[in-house]
């Protein structure tokens, strides 16, 4: 009985190891030439195996696209993990020109970038592959954003009166519209457009202006 336990999970891990070096390959291929040059044959030979057994992890190049966003964010969290952040910590604390620095950085792996805004185009087909991966996404997202809008309304550095979610998916939305902006004509900084959008919306821009009407930094 102990052999025929160990089988299975021995398969398991086996299998999980083979669909993240194919997802590796992917991932590699896109940052190194663009998502819409990446073949089965050539994923298969990086991942140093068979165009049979990528298709059969990875039914389709959606599929293998896909896993190139997801292995990317894996390993990004194991990054952040590294440096004592954990996911379950979201955005607390979080100092909005960190926003600036995070669209900067999405900006110099442009290819990377490209994909995310290609897939979320196609994954409002119902059905896609990347369907279930954008929305949980979102909903991940404007949670996030909501509980950091929500935190800085109890600083004083949002307007009270905001609805968190709201702002947050406005937030969301902004960020995704300008990014594509950027793709189509990159003459202006990601990252300042983001941070002016999450004060805009979040009404830090206001809040600031009534401190300064009702405690004018140099008296009255």
């Amino acid at each position: 009985m102990a052999s025929t336990a160990r089988g299975p999970r021995g398969h398991y891990a086996r299998t999980a190891i083979r669909r993240g070096e194919i997802a590796q390959a992917v991932l590699d291929l896109v940052l190194e030439q663009g998502h819409p040059n990446v073949t089965t044959a050539e994923v298969a030979r990086r991942a140093a195996t068979s165009e049979a057994t990528v298709l059969y992890h990875y039914p389709s190049k959606d599929h293998l696209l896909l896993a190139a966003l997801e292995r990317d964010q894996e390993l990004a969290v194991r990054h952040a993990e590294r440096d004592g952040v954990r996911p379950a910590d979201g955005l607390a604390g979080l100092d909005i020109d960190a926003l600036a620095d995070a669209a900067r950085s999405a900006t110099r792996r442009e290819p990377l970038l490209r994909l995310r805004v290609a897939l979320t185009g196609l994954a409002a087909t119902p059905g896609h592959p990347a369907e279930d991966y954008f929305t949980r996404q979102y909903r991940t997202n404007v949670e996030t954003y909501g509980r950091l809008v929500a935190e800085r309304q109890k600083t004083g550095q949002a307007h009270p009166s905001l609805d968190p979610v709201a702002v947050a998916r406005q937030f969301v939305a902004t960020w995704d519209g300008l990014a594509t902006q950027w793709l189509l004509s990159p003459d202006f900084d990601l990252g300042t457009m983001v941070v002016q959008a999450f004060r805009r919306l979040s009404g830090q821009n206001w809040m600031e202006a009534a401190r300064a009407v009702i405690e004018p930094p140099n008296g009255i």
